[in-house]
């Protein structure tokens, strides 16, 4: 999608925000339900985005990509239809829904019904810290250290003071640890609105007689976009609600609006260690795309970076909205790090945090996609697999 479509604040746009569990009650004599442990946990995020423009593109998008991502969307919103349809009667689905349009209502009905008290439906507003901290030289360290910093009170309002004290240790410990003054002022909505969704569904759990066991229980997460609000949701929440494991993506159920991912195949996702993941596809033209990312993050991990080789092949590195960051990038503030014959890749973090190595969007990270010609999927996987991943 072209930028000016305004995509970003499409995907990340939230509906008006109260927990549901529809489709579900006590019985006649109101006794609660029996208890049942959850093995797996599914996070749904934003399925509907296309939809709730239609079918018709603004004036000013591409409308070959336009058409494409949303009758990609009507195919995914049917296979998320059946999978839902499909889950054990040990797993649940939390769904995060955007708007109120009538395809999102029919998925809705569609899981609540589905599943019954295993679905649960998070309706929480998101709240953006204010624009003007963004001009500060060092946002976070007023944040932490300036109790009269304007806007900072409204900020917090939402937040519990137990929730309020937890979340600036963890803050500060980070802050302390890395000390970078650029950090972007977004991670403190990832983080605030992560830790409430968190506690808003571990009430709902309690309250439909949901229990997990956070040693084993397992997650997945899909939605829209695959890249943008499907991971950048789950990263700290999955952590906060104390999980053991995270939670990878499913690509075949989400939607991106990355030209080169339209109608892409993935072919493997990959666990490098417990928290690095490379997916690997084969594009529509054939050509063959790579992206890594964090499974889960914090605010105290590091930035890690892929040191990749691109000897041998034809290659470019783009961003969702399909700004080239290597050969010639499109701006000299998008060109990548080389070193030793090796590119500087940007481990997809998630968190908004990062803003330090490529203002890409302004003052937001984005994934980094190595897109491939003249090398076999063979050697190409190797390649990435290989690639040392360093902070």
């Amino acid at each position: 999608m072209n930028r000016n479509v305004g995509f970003r604040s499409l995907l990340f746009v939230c509906a008006s925000l109260v927990l549901s569990g529809a489709g579900w009650a006590d019985d006649a004599e109101g006794t609660s339900p029996p208890p049942l442990k959850i093995q797996k946990i599914y996070f749904m995020f934003h399925p509907v985005c296309w939809r709730n423009f239609g079918a018709t593109p603004p004036p000013t998008a591409d409308k070959k990509l336009w058409a494409a991502c949303y009758n990609r969307e009507l195919k995914v919103n049917e296979k998320q239809k059946q999978f839902i349809s499909d889950l054990k009667p040990d797993e649940a689905l939390v769904l995060f829904p955007i708007g109120r349009s009538g395809a999102m209502r029919e998925l809705e009905d569609h899981a609540s019904q589905a599943l019954g008290r295993r679905c649960i439906i998070v309706r929480r507003d998101g709240w953006d810290p204010p624009a003007a901290w963004g001009t500060l030289p060092n946002a976070i360290d007023e944040f932490l250290n300036n109790p009269q910093l304007k806007g900072k009170a409204e900020f917090l309002n939402p937040v519990p003071a137990d929730i309020r004290k937890e979340l600036e240790t963890e803050l500060r410990d980070a802050w302390e640890k890395h000390q970078r003054p650029n950090w972007n002022i977004g991670l403190l909505e990832v983080a605030y609105y992560s830790r409430m969704c968190a506690l808003d569904i571990q009430h709902e759990f309690k309250s439909h007689n949901l229990q997990y066991d956070p040693a084993t229980v397992r997650s997945a997460a899909f939605g829209e976009g695959f890249e943008q609000c499907a991971m950048t949701w789950k990263q700290m929440l999955v952590p906060y609600l104390g999980f053991a494991h995270p939670a990878d993506n499913i690509f075949e159920l989400s939607v991106s609006g990355a030209p080169f991912l339209v109608n892409a195949t993935l072919v493997e996702r990959l666990e490098l260690n417990e928290d690095l993941r490379l997916y690997l596809w084969k594009a529509e033209d054939g050509r063959l795309v790579g992206m890594y990312a964090r499974a889960w993050c914090r605010m105290k991990d590091p930035q890690l970076f892929a040191h990749v080789s691109p000897a041998g092949m034809k290659l470019e590195v783009r961003e969702t909205h399909n700004k080239q960051l290597w050969p010639e990038p499109d701006a000299p503030v998008l060109a990548l790090t080389e070193k030793d014959r090796r590119l500087r890749i940007p481990v997809f973090n998630g968190i908004r945090r990062d803003s330090h190595w490529s203002p890409v969007v302004g003052t937001a990270e984005e994934p980094c996609y190595l897109i491939a010609a003249g090398i076999s999927f063979e050697q190409f996987r190797e390649r990435l697999v290989k690639a040392s991943i360093l902070p």
